[in-house]
């Protein structure tokens, strides 16, 4: 008897079972999202229900500070109309180019800059029209809230995000994805017509299981799963609906081409998923919102204006009731007294407290009110100064995103680029000779330290120098030892012997030619004199 094949797992089977690993730091991103921006993490399981009981926090800190840094780090990471990555070659290799072309080295360069521009300016244009900027921004608040966010490139429609509770991940212990999952909905008739019939029967067969009521098929919403495979050369993706494979959704992409980013905040080595901004600072964002409802509530509470009369008094109730404003009214003073908590002092320590955490999670989210202190005068280079510490506070975040964000964003676009153009452009990806250099974040970090020390430098060269000429010292020796201190490379800012030779030489040549020059234009104005006078004279004759 022949043995029967094993059935094959259903993508929607997978990802149940991937579902179990995530489910701990998905609870993880719903604690966080609760007291930053509880509309990003909403339960799928009663998506309706859970909008309508969404509660609003009681502080805006959260929110404000994940909407500042999204903002701020979108700005640094995609530029508006500008060019945030850079095709180079090795000089080896351009001398090497430059040899079996038979020019100078200088010449191939000039060439090379201006093809690698004209292609850098091409995939620019394309990022622009694609407008990924919006999804990466909105991406970015998952990934500091929830800690995970899965980006996917479309050729067509450009980045689409899936936040933590619509994919599943699986990676080795090095934080290499070996598969990944998505799940979204979609109506019957955007299925491709081939595959409807089919996907209609899987349904009225999955209602007639639940005995339940079939809706009108354009009402009822369908889940497609799509994979991501990695294979030993290769990524693989297709696409299933109700357990039916969509096959015009089987594609392959170059192992070193992913075309997904799969985004953590902290990588934490053996774990799927990563850790988000906010779970590391809950601490003091939950005690910041259980302050705020203390003081919000006692402001209410010490706000009403409710009035005590001595029941044993003389001052009647319906007496000042019936008053008018600046009325007459028969009573005492000592009858009628206001309704005081007498919890001022108490408010001011709570709320000394709320604003000491507030000041916290400033310089955290990079917020601008914890730039300036508490002072009557603040120069403006103490606030340069500040800003610049807290710019660098992001330099971990920045490297992380070169990383993971950027060098795949530019691999996986530029791939679709070329594809569009019918592959009518050079493979600078896959290109061994080819360096792909990120000119932002982390980069922009490095070159604004650079040129703080070079001006350092510069300023303190200013103030030495005149006086180490005067006493016949070495300027370059001092500049040496100043540039080390500084940890600043300054080779080739001053000219060598066989460059100053080349001066010299130039600026005698020049002297000469000042001098010389005039005699020899006069000498030549006598000829052109006599062979006039010459002519003149052989014309009467």
């Amino acid at each position: 008897m022949e043995k029967e094949l094993p059935q094959r797992r259903t993508l929607a089977s997978e990802y149940e079972s991937m579902k179990q690993d995530r489910q701990p730091y998905l609870e993880k991103a719903k604690l966080a999202a609760k007291y930053t921006i509880p509309s990003l993490i909403v339960d799928n399981m009663n998506k309706q229900n859970a909008i309508k009981q969404i509660e609003t926090p009681n502080q805006s800190v959260g929110a404000d500070g994940i909407n500042n840094l999204a903002s701020k780090v979108i700005l640094t990471m995609l530029p508006p109309n500008q060019t945030f990555f850079k095709f180079s070659m090795d000089d080896l290799v351009i001398k090497q180019q430059a040899e079996l072309a038979g020019i100078t080295s200088s010449q191939y360069q000039t060439e090379l800059n201006k093809g690698l521009s004209r292609i850098e300016k091409m995939l620019l244009d394309y990022q622009e029209q694609l407008a990924d900027r919006v999804c990466a921004g909105e991406a970015l608040k998952h990934l500091y809230i929830a800690g995970n966010v899965f980006l996917v490139h479309d050729p067509k429609e450009g980045l689409k995000y899936y936040p933590l509770d619509r994919f599943c991940v699986k990676r080795d212990y090095c934080g290499n994805v070996i598969k990944a999952i998505t799940e979204e909905t979609i109506s019957l008739y955007s299925l491709p017509e081939e595959v409807q019939e089919l996907v209609m029967m899987k349904v009225l067969e999955r209602k007639a299981k639940d005995k339940e009521m079939a809706k009108r098929l354009e009402e009822e919403e369908l889940t497609l799963y799509t994979v991501f495979r990695r294979k030993q050369k290769h990524w693989e993706i297709y696409q299933e609906c109700e357990g039916v494979e969509l096959p015009a959704s089987r594609g392959k992409y170059p192992i070193d081409v992913c075309p997904f980013i799969a985004l953590r905040y902290v990588r934490i080595d053996g774990e799927s998923y990563g850790r988000g901004l906010v779970e590391e600072y809950i601490g003091d964002i939950s005690y910041l919102d259980t302050l705020s409802l203390a003081i919000k509530q006692a402001s209410l509470a010490g706000s009403k204006l409710v009035m005590l009369v001595n029941p044993n008094g003389l001052t009647k109730i319906k007496h000042l009731a019936e008053a008018k404003n600046g009325g007459f009214a028969l009573g005492r003073v000592e009858d009628v007294q206001p309704l005081q908590a007498n919890k001022y002092y108490d408010l001011q320590v709570a709320q000394a407290e709320a604003d000491k955490i507030e000041r916290r999670l400033n310089r955290i989210f990079v917020m601008k009110a914890a730039i300036q202190r508490d002072a009557e005068r603040v120069t403006a280079e103490e606030i340069r100064q500040m800003a610049q510490d807290l710019e660098e506070a992001l330099g971990n975040h920045y490297s992380i995103m070169c990383k993971d964000f950027q060098r795949a964003y530019v691999k996986i676009t530029f791939f679709h680029l070329k594809k569009e153009k019918k592959n009518a452009l050079p493979d600078l990806i896959r290109d061994k000779n080819v360096k792909l250099t990120v000119t932002t974040g982390l980069e922009a970090l490095g070159r604004s330290s650079d040129l703080n020390k070079l001006v350092t430098f510069l300023d303190i060269m200013t103030k030495i120098a005149p006086a180490l000429q005067q006493l016949g010292g070495k300027v370059e020796k001092v500049a040496n030892d100043v540039a080390a201190s500084l940890n600043l490379d300054i080779e080739g800012m001053f000219y060598s012997e066989e460059e100053r030779q080349e001066q010299a030489q130039a600026m005698q040549q020049q002297e000469l030619l000042k001098t010389v020059a005039p005699n020899a234009v006069n000498k030549y104005g006598d000829m052109l004199l006599k062979q006039q006078e010459n002519s003149q004279n052989d014309n009467i004759v």
